[in-house]
């Protein structure tokens, strides 16, 4: 899992968003915290795969900006929806998904 910040201040995730890479992208996550806006767009398009854990981990990003600003996730793959729907985290990120 890779995570870098583009020019437009998107973040954009790249990889496998599972449970053997959650440590690598909360580690990522943590440095790119100070750089951000208080209204964070994340970019999922280059997301291969995601498991439980990788929903967990959204769903932890997305109450931590929601405090004092706003999430938003685009460029969900299909492969991605899907996982987010049949787990029914598409309740949970409803909002935060465009």
């Amino acid at each position: 899992m890779k995570i870098i910040k583009d020019n437009q201040g998107v973040i954009v995730f790249k990889g496998n968003l599972v449970v053997s890479t959650i440590d690598a992208a909360h580690s990522q996550m943590e440095k790119l915290l100070d750089e951000m806006s208080p209204d964070v767009v994340i970019d999922l398009s280059g997301v291969d795969d995601i498991d439980l854990a990788g929903l967990q981990f959204l769903t932890s990003l997305k109450k931590t900006f929601e405090n004092n600003g706003s999430l938003h996730i685009r460029a969900v793959n299909a492969l991605v929806k899907e996982r987010i729907v049949l787990s029914g985290f598409n309740l949970t990120l409803r909002e935060a998904l465009s």
